[in-house]
């Protein structure tokens, strides 16, 4: 009898929506991702440029990953930005949006790196000295992300979400004490 697992290994390679795993690539990204930003696939179609310089989610996009073959090198080519394979449907600006105790000033953000989780990455930085650890997951009806930041320490300091044009929004706790933020959006698939 003929073993099912190599058409259904065949069938996860061609068809991206059947790909349950976390993407990411590290290349240059268009929309004004400045260089060395993450595109992330999330499973269910929902993609984003994390800005390890800006500190956070630079936009949104919905369907499919990434074109790679204009920011991959080849004889007489020059390197452009990889293409998005869906529309943008939110988009972030501004510099650290994580804020503790006030939504002002911009606090001193540093990268230290990523962790690849089941249907999530979790990005670590510090604001101000202070270790924090961001997990961004796709919403389970696709029509957003939820974020959920652990800061080490950090007392019952208020923290905050600034971005530039919209006014800042106040972090709660949930049950596990995570700061948590939806962001949605309409005619996400």
């Amino acid at each position: 009898m003929l073993s099912r697992a190599p058409l259904v290994l065949l069938l996860a390679l061609l068809v991206p929506a059947l790909r349950a795993e976390v993407r990411v690539e590290r290349v240059l990204l268009p929309e004004g991702a400045t260089p060395g930003s993450f595109a992330v696939g999330l499973p269910g179609g929902v993609n984003f440029c994390y800005d390890p310089a800006r500190g956070g989610v630079r936009y949104v996009w919905t369907g499919g990953f990434l074109d790679l073959a204009p920011a991959r090198p080849g004889p007489g080519k020059f390197i452009a930005a990889a293409r998005l394979l869906g529309p943008v449907v939110h988009r972030e600006d501004g510099p650290a949006p994580l804020r503790r105790g006030q939504p002002a000033p911009a606090p001193a953000f540093s990268f230290t790196g990523y962790t690849l989780r089941p249907a999530a990455i979790e990005f670590r930085y510090t604001l101000d000295g202070v270790p924090v650890r961001e997990e961004v997951s796709a919403r389970p009806d696709g029509r957003g992300l939820v974020r959920r930041f652990v800061p080490a320490g950090g007392g019952d300091a208020r923290w905050w979400h600034v971005t530039e044009g919209r006014p800042p929004a106040a972090l709660d706790r949930d049950a596990a004490g995570a700061l948590v933020l939806e962001v949605s959006w309409e005619g996400a698939p």
